[in-house]
């Protein structure tokens, strides 16, 4: 899938009104949904272009990963309506920038995977965020292979250089190279 808004990062999707005044409940895609409390702007998706929105009204729920908010101009519940299941997004610089080995999945796509061992094994192309594990694949002489995502298999990241420094488990890049 194509990223249409390389500006921008994905903050949710807007599941369900509430109310009659037309207000909507955003599930959002954040593990630190309290820092958006203060939000005061949000970017719609309509029709694949993002329309800006202020928001008027915002109440965070930490352990739904959820928002219940009002944006201008949509009033009722009836135009709330129009909205479900659109996007919500934020321009990537809103984000706070990230030190060491933490960091944001759109971040390191197209990053180079470097294992301690085997050197450079190729580009990041998808991350699979799973409840129970993210899942990293990158490419490696004409492979898809695959690795969770887990802070003892990552040695560093060179955001300077684009390098995603891991150490993979002895064999796991073997299965991916098999016929």
């Amino acid at each position: 899938m194509t990223n249409l808004h390389p500006e921008h990062f994905q903050l949710g999707t807007l599941i369900r009104t509430h109310g009659v005044k037309g207000d909507l409940i955003a599930a959002l895609e954040s593990d630190s949904p309290g820092r958006y409390k203060q939000l005061k702007l949000v970017y719609l998706e309509v029709d694949d272009v993002l329309k800006e929105y202020n928001v008027t009204k915002i109440s965070i729920r930490e352990k739904e990963r959820s928002a219940t908010l009002h944006l201008q101009g949509i009033e009722d519940m009836s135009t709330a309506e129009n909205y479900l299941k659109h996007r919500l997004f934020l321009p990537l610089s809103s984000l706070p920038k990230l030190r060491g080995k933490k960091f944001y999945f759109h971040e390191v796509l197209g990053f180079e995977v470097v294992d301690k061992r085997l050197g450079k094994l190729g580009p990041v192309t998808t991350i699979y965020d799973r409840a129970e594990q993210p899942v990293l694949e990158f490419e490696h002489q004409g492979h898809k292979a695959l690795f969770p995502v887990h802070d003892k298999l990552i040695v560093k990241i060179d955001r300077e250089a684009r390098e995603f420094h891991v150490q993979l488990p002895e064999g796991l890049l073997d299965i991916y190279l098999e016929e």
